[in-house]
């Protein structure tokens, strides 16, 4: 069997021998912990996501080593355990198509909310609601494009995205139901009164 030089490995391979390498890796630290950087946990080939294992992997080491100044003994079964919930606290690796996916659905989101609300200004202005629902769909894709998607398809845990869509939705979910609700109410007023 041939072994590969450093000039002939992937950055994947590069990550996991860099992950494997450390020493809490090797005198099994990481494992006592129970924070998903044993060896089986860095056999995939999705660079995102061996580079979170790898931003995992430093902040286990920072976490170990903070315990270890305090004069914890990181030995102990006990002790480490405690820091393994503190290591998973920080949020639980994902793939990148995790994140791509939710990135999709948040668009399709944003897109449905602005289709539907100018849509409605359509009726109000006894125009056809799909071409005004296609204008709503075209302007949620361009604010999803601008403002949502990218920033979802770049997060490395599932504890980063689960907040940014809450604040995607807050901000612009919110802005997309008050034009439907205020061209509803204008929709109403308009068939009752003239």
């Amino acid at each position: 069997m041939k072994i590969k030089s450093m000039e002939d490995l992937s950055k994947g391979d590069l990550i996991k021998a860099d992950i494997c390498s450390r020493p809490n890796a090797v005198n099994g630290k990481y494992r006592l912990c129970k924070i998903g950087l044993e060896l089986e946990d860095t056999r995939s080939k999705d660079v995102f996501f061996l580079e979170t294992l790898q931003v995992r992997a430093g902040s286990a080491d920072r976490v170990i080593a903070e315990a270890e100044s305090q004069g914890k003994d990181t030995t102990d079964a006990n002790v480490m355990r405690e820091l393994g919930k503190k290591i998973n606290a920080l949020g639980k690796p994902l793939h990148r198509s995790e994140s791509i996916m939710t990135a999709f659905f948040v668009s399709l989101q944003l897109m449905a909310y602005y289709g539907v609300a100018v849509g409605i200004w359509g009726l109000v202005f006894k125009k056809s609601f799909l071409t005004f629902g296609f204008y709503g769909v075209v302007a949620g894709f361009l604010i999803s494009l601008l403002s949502a998607a990218p920033v979802v398809a770049f997060q490395r845990t599932k504890e980063r995205i689960r907040n940014i869509v809450d604040g995607v939705g807050l901000m612009w979910g919110t802005l997309g139901i008050i034009i439907g609700v205020v061209g509803l109410i204008a929709w109403v007023v308009r068939l009752i009164f003239f």
